[in-house]
């Protein structure tokens, strides 16, 4: 049933597409089906399985079109992941060390905190309000009718972004902020407590850096075509 133009077509189309290798399989084989229905539709009134095969194709509409389509619903989806995971580990993350610290020894500081301690939490601070903010920006405009209907790509792509890079920053700044404290006052921490959020918070910082470099791969990927 025309299977060298189906398949030609979609090798094409496979070229335009975006997103990890389970995403894009998925892709081109509910195209495929969508396709082979599209010829069985056509040899009602054509003979000739090539000559359907064609026209199925036609239908369709240009590959890098069609991979556009795709590619925007790619990079919502991932937009919406990443949001929704980045919002949920900063409780989670928040829990464990306020129950692994408060649980410990107390701070070696007894009247004024050194600066480079309050550096630190002011960058945990700021990461967080960014990390929220930007989640709940592309959620809010990633989802409902409105947004399966208009282009708005922009603004969940720039939400989920600052809320990778916010979460990032908070990641990094606890990390150091607990190796300051353990080099200096090894003995303020309780270090079987300390050591499931910092367990939790290296993951974290290598999850979510790895999925940032994949969105931002996504983002660029979905442009050209």
């Amino acid at each position: 049933m025309g299977a060298g133009v189906l398949e030609g077509y979609t090798d094409r189309l496979a070229k335009h597409l975006v997103g990890d290798d389970s995403r894009r399989a998925a892709i081109l084989d509910e195209v495929m089906d969508g396709l082979q229905c599209a010829v069985e539709g056509n040899l009602q009134d054509c003979s000739d399985a090539e000559e359907a095969a064609r026209r199925a194709v036609r239908e369709w509409g240009p590959p890098g079109e069609v991979a556009r389509a795709y590619n925007d619903a790619t990079l919502r989806l991932s937009a919406q992941r990443l949001s929704l995971r980045a919002v949920c580990v900063l409780p989670l993350l928040a829990a464990t060390w306020a129950a692994a610290l408060l649980g410990g020894p107390a701070g070696p500081w007894a009247v004024r905190h050194p600066p480079l301690l309050l550096t630190g939490i002011s960058l945990v601070a700021f990461g967080c309000v960014i990390c929220l903010a930007g989640a709940f920006s592309g959620l809010r405009k990633g989802t409902g009718i409105r947004a399966a209907v208009e282009r708005r790509d922009d603004t969940v792509t720039t939400g989920t972004l600052a809320a990778l890079s916010g979460l990032l920053c908070t990641l990094g700044a606890l990390v150091l902020l607990l190796l300051n404290r353990g080099l200096s006052h090894p003995e303020s921490l309780d270090w079987p407590m300390v050591s499931v959020p910092a367990t939790l918070t290296v993951l974290s910082a290598l999850y979510f850096g790895l999925h940032f470099k994949r969105f931002v791969s996504v983002v660029r990927g979905v442009d050209p075509v």
